[in-house]
């Protein structure tokens, strides 16, 4: 494979990382550093969700009409200015679960049009005979970020504090972002636009 799937794979390993951190983190930090109730928890699962409800299918459709690798890096870079939020707000004591719904909203969204524009972009760095594996490759890797993000965000809550925590996945989101610039490719969006 070459170096520019190379760089992919990585940016995707730290994403795919990262995202499992705060799958952990974000309700943690709700739960005891602000003492979020059941019904806030409820609240706040329901906003990380947001964003693939109303934005899902229209993704697609924009995604298809544009260069995905700057969505990507928009995304991620969205993604992580938002989460680095949480922290900042919880070390002047500024924390309000208002921030948070609005955070995992926002962090939905640009994971729905990272979602959509991630596998697309693939055909743009491999061959199609590399497709397969390529496909093989990344869900590999998400894979052992499900199997060990969460206890490595576990870990990570315990050790530095949950706001802190979601520090790990904003990180992630940048040095994916920084990857992801990096990657030669060849766009055509099909839609026009």
């Amino acid at each position: 494979m070459t170096s520019a799937f190379r760089r992919y794979v990585t940016a995707d390993g730290f994403s795919q990382f990262g995202t499992h951190v705060t799958r952990v983190a974000l309700p943690l930090v709700a739960l005891l550093v602000l003492d979020a109730g059941p019904l806030e928890l409820g609240l706040l699962g329901a906003a990380e969700m947001v964003g693939f409800l109303l934005f899902g299918l229209p993704a697609g459709v924009w995604v298809d009409r544009l260069r995905r690798k700057p969505i990507l890096v928009t995304a991620d870079v969205l993604r992580a200015v938002s989460l680095v939020s949480v922290p900042i707000a919880a070390l002047f004591d500024a924390l309000t679960l208002a921030q948070l719904y609005a955070v995992a909203v926002i962090v939905s969204i640009g994971t729905a049009f990272f979602d959509v524009a991630h596998l697309s972009f693939l055909p743009s760095i491999v061959t199609k005979e590399q497709l397969p594996k390529g496909m093989g490759t990344l869900e590999s890797v998400r894979s052992l970020a499900v199997l060990f993000g969460p206890g490595f965000g576990g870990w990570l809550v315990q050790v530095l504090t949950a706001p802190i925590a979601i520090v790990a996945d904003a990180v992630s989101y940048l040095i994916s972002a920084i990857l992801l610039a990096t990657v030669k490719a060849e766009e055509t969006p099909s839609g026009g636009a």
